[in-house]
């Protein structure tokens, strides 16, 4: 099984972090965390609830996942528990639609067969927190171009303590990505005159099926499409003609096919032999993604015509 995982050095300093007072306005107002026993009741709430929603993915993938570090309570009081202290949750899909009607999005409600967690939770004596995983069984049935709410909510706390009012609802936003998505760093050059400057900077690829990425161009792009060195040191965002949408081989991790996104106005393809003189800097042309240093080698070039290239070569940063 795969897992989605805080560490659990990570969790333990959320604990701490994390510790804060039940209707305290500083709190709110992130000025600072920690609970005063002296001036407020001890409690429990989510800390992940301190923003409007939390986002995690998960692998577009049959293989059992679990997301974990998210659905996470903890004590809001100075001393841990002194006995278990047992919490119950409850779904609410209200904080998807509420979320949804407020910010003009469109989170989609997660289908209860895809999924399973436990609602109830135990702080064990001597702790200041605890946490279930969500359980995602088979991911491969999800649309990558969607994302997916879960809410929750805390009804019940025994031991004496208060469920914090602002921390006692969690809204969980599940993205479906590929293992070729994330965030990258895209050296390239394209051999079409003038602009036959190099460029180096940070894309995102997309998800956009199975094992499919789009490439896309964060601030101040803020848009998919290829970059383009047009002078020493600047880069241009090309597009949206030329926005690639590469396909690849999971088996092989050899990329098969390059797609134009929607708006694209050109023909894309990918290059396989090199016969001009500008031959690929990267050797021998084999358009692939390497698992191991989550590399992407890519040449194509659009409206069939050799010169009109580009070399990117993409080194993976981490998870966008």
């Amino acid at each position: 099984m795969k897992k989605i995982i805080l560490g659990s050095f990570f969790l333990t300093a959320l604990s701490f972090v994390f510790t804060g007072c039940l209707k305290d306005k500083g709190f709110e107002n992130f000025e600072y965390g920690i609970n005063d026993p002296d001036t407020q009741p001890p409690g429990v709430g989510f800390p992940r609830a301190a923003a409007a929603k939390y986002t995690v993915g998960i692998n577009l993938s049959p293989t059992p996942q679990a997301i974990n570090g998210v659905v996470f309570v903890n004590l809001e009081a100075g001393n841990p528990a002194s006995s278990d202290v047992h919490i119950t949750l409850q779904l609410n899909d209200a904080l998807r639609v509420a979320y949804n009607a407020a910010n003009g999005t469109n989170i989609l409600a997660l289908n209860p067969s895809l999924y399973n967690v436990e609602l109830t939770l135990t702080i064990p004596a001597g702790g200041r927190f605890a946490e279930v995983p969500i359980n995602v069984p088979n991911a491969s049935g999800l649309d990558p171009n969607s994302s997916y709410g879960l809410g929750f909510t805390i009804v019940s706390v025994d031991g004496g303590y208060k469920i914090a009012d602002n921390l006692k609802n969690l809204l969980v936003e599940i993205g479906v990505k590929n293992k070729y998505d994330g965030r990258f760093n895209l050296k390239g050059v394209h051999n079409r005159s003038p602009y036959l400057f190099p460029f180096n900077l940070t894309v995102e690829m997309w998800t956009t099926g199975p094992a499919s990425v789009a490439m896309y161009l964060p601030a101040p792009f803020g848009d998919f499409g290829q970059p383009i060195g047009t002078a020493p040191g600047v880069v241009s965002w090309y597009g949206p003609a030329v926005s690639p949408n590469f396909v690849f081989d999971p088996a092989t991790n050899l990329a098969i096919d390059v797609l134009g996104m929607p708006a694209n106005a050109v023909t894309l393809g990918l290059v396989t032999n090199d016969v001009v003189a500008d031959a690929n800097p990267n050797g021998p042309i084999v358009n692939r993604y390497e698992p191991g240093p989550k590399k992407m080698y890519l040449t194509f070039q659009y409206n069939g015509n050799d010169l009109r290239r580009f070399y990117d070569t993409l080194t993976y940063l981490g998870p966008r």
